[in-house]
């Protein structure tokens, strides 16, 4: 990480998304599929984690959202939501980051 990495972690971002935003993106993102909470949490600086999980016949599909730097990443910090793909013993068959919030929009990421 270099210095202005370093800089804007320590700040945070300037804005951390209300679970309202967060459950907008999920909902873009999932469609009218239902989903179950695997957790989420929050501080006195927002939400900073949340998990769903999506079934289907041949595993299922969990979507988290975040603001912590993850061990070893190379992005900057800041709000973000990956996608995971298990089978159907749970366990992990690929992922992806499908959002990133930037300057203030959430991007739906290819």
């Amino acid at each position: 990480m270099n210095e202005n990495t370093l800089d804007q972690f320590e700040q945070g971002p300037e804005h951390i998304p209300t679970s309202e935003e967060v459950l907008e993106v999920f909902k873009q993102l999932i469609g009218e599929a239902e989903f179950a909470e695997i957790q989420k949490l929050e501080d006195e600086r927002g939400l900073y984690l949340w998990e769903i999980k999506i079934s289907a016949e041949d595993g299922h599909t969990e979507y988290a959202y975040s603001i912590r730097v993850r061990p070893g990443a190379t992005e900057p910090p800041g709000p973000r939501i990956d996608v995971v793909f298990c089978d159907t013993e749970g366990v992990q068959i690929s992922g992806s980051s499908v959002a990133k919030y930037i300057n203030g929009q959430w991007r739906i990421t290819p």
